[in-house]
């Protein structure tokens, strides 16, 4: 594996929200999470917690030479920001660069583009993910999927 691609909701990151009214919820609708995002600024993931099972995978990658990439979609102008502290913060010097979209169809696509420009395969990249339709794609097309299930179970997932 020379790429690894990492999601940052559900995979880097368990969520975690805690709303105005002090109530913690995993989530939200998507116009209250237009809204929280406005509200929390750069510190919308900091309630969120890293999964140290993610964050071991990660760190074998990097021994083993593997280039490290987050790779997450995005709905509003201010998740980017809040995203790149969140990881900073509790995955620090493993990324060495941040890829966001509007939408899970795009990051197929954009990591053919990358092995591309990196000169690798699309089976020398790793997506690390917690949505099964992604990863299904992913593997149809030679990429190397990964779900954060394997990795809590300690499976063994990368050939």
């Amino acid at each position: 594996v020379k790429l690894a691609f990492f999601d940052v909701d559900g995979t880097l990151s368990a969520p975690r929200y805690i709303h105005k009214d002090g109530e913690i919820s995993p989530g939200f609708t998507p116009e209250g999470w237009m809204e929280y995002c406005a509200q929390a600024g750069v510190n919308g993931y900091m309630d969120c917690s890293p999964l140290p099972f993610v964050r071991e995978f990660a760190e074998k990658l990097k021994r083993e030479d593997c280039r490290l990439f987050v790779l997450s979609c995005i709905m509003s102008e201010h998740e980017p920001a809040a995203k790149i502290r969140f990881v900073e913060t509790y995955y620090p010097g493993l990324f060495e660069r941040y890829f966001f979209v509007h939408a899970d169809a795009e990051k197929i696509p954009l990591i053919e583009k990358t092995a591309e420009e990196y000169s690798f395969s699309r089976s020398a990249c790793v997506l690390v993910e917690d949505r099964y339709e992604t990863l299904l794609e992913a593997y149809q097309k030679g990429i190397i999927p990964v779900h954060i299930s394997n990795l809590a179970a300690g499976n063994e997932v990368v050939p």
